[in-house]
């Protein structure tokens, strides 16, 4: 049983990446909603602040540098007691970590909070208090997230994740469109082509041939997204086309990213955080996704606007892993179907 005492100061924690920021907000919103009048904090990595900028269930957000890893001997202890010493200065109440991880079962246990809920599998859970049965890659990452909230007594009645736009970046979102030449009569179809992992990669050769057949008849324009991770493939881009699509580096930050998106009439890209981003803002949705996964993370719906085609993970060599299995003429024919 939860501490009946009044619970005035919670942390949450999730140093995941882009999609699993954006998947847990439902869980957010539940500890928000069983705890209204709560001071509620997260913690997250550094270059994904802005993930949860203006987000109104959270009204702190607090970030680990994780380059602290690189640093050797006793520069590196200090940097990380220091980060301790920081949290227990915060006094939380609750410590609620939507991940499992010794480190993070540790700061739970030294931030000096009597509430400290956690995945049970690690093997520093005896400095929880509370232990949770649920086990990554056997349910769905939403249901994995809002399971954790439910254990911290969190009510879940809302599986729709959130995204909110920074007025601070509107004024560039519109520089960008005047520089490029952008109307409210464009049809605008963003792309994003890269993943967390080469074998989740939808070939490049594929999007070039996609790309052909969606601006063959001049009515369609694309933004071609590109993060830290696409800047390379972004150039091969640019030679293909030679100013026929939008190149898009949203790189510096996650807002401007999501400021193009919400612009765009169908988002296709393959499994990664920035189609998380789109289904958060309601944008629709086509997915190339591992098959492998699909239990894990398919579980937006084609009522919501979100389609997925699924194709296998080709691993034969590892020097050149890729996602196979899907046709050009298949995503460019859902592509019509979806925009009608």
């Amino acid at each position: 049983m939860l501490n009946t005492e009044p619970i005035k100061k919670i942390l949450i924690i999730n140093t995941k990446y882009l999609g699993d920021l954006v998947v847990c907000t439902p869980a957010v919103k539940a500890i928000r909603n069983t705890y209204p009048a709560a001071s509620i904090s997260i913690l997250v990595r550094e270059e994904y602040k802005n993930v949860m900028a203006g987000n109104p269930n959270v009204d702190e957000i607090l970030s680990f540098d994780f380059t602290v890893k690189k640093i050797r001997g006793w520069k590196r202890i200090k940097a990380e007691l220091n980060f301790v010493k920081y949290l227990r200065s915060k006094k939380f109440d609750a410590v609620v970590s939507l991940q499992a991880g010794d480190r993070y079962a540790e700061w739970a246990f030294l931030s000096g909070a009597k509430i400290r809920v956690a995945p049970k599998k690690q093997s520093l859970s005896f400095l929880l208090t509370h232990k949770v049965g649920v086990y990554e890659d056997t349910i769905s990452y939403m249901d994995y997230y809002l399971k954790i909230a439910e254990a911290f007594g969190a009510i879940a009645d809302n599986k729709t994740t959130g995204f909110y736009l920074s007025n601070n970046f509107k004024e560039w979102a519109s520089e960008f469109n005047s520089v490029n030449k952008i109307s409210g009569e464009d049809i605008l179809i963003g792309i994003h082509p890269g993943a967390s992992e080469p074998s989740k990669i939808w070939p490049f050769e594929n999007f070039i041939k996609l790309i052909e057949l969606l601006t063959a008849d001049g009515k369609v324009k694309i933004f071609l997204f590109a993060g830290p991770a696409e800047k390379k493939m972004l150039e091969k881009f640019r030679n293909a086309f030679e100013g026929r699509l939008i190149l898009a580096d949203t790189s510096n930050d996650i807002q401007q990213l999501a400021w193009l998106i919400s612009e765009c009439k169908l988002f296709i890209a393959n499994d990664s955080g920035a189609r998380h981003i789109a289904a958060a803002l309601k944008v629709k949705t086509l997915t190339l996704f591992p098959q492998d996964k699909s239990s894990c993370w398919k579980f937006y719906s084609e009522k919501e606007g979100h389609y997925f085609i699924l194709g296998k993970r080709n691993i034969a060599d590892s020097k050149n892993m890729y996602l196979d299995g899907i046709k050009v003429e298949t995503v460019y024919n859902k592509a019509q179907q979806i925009l009608g």
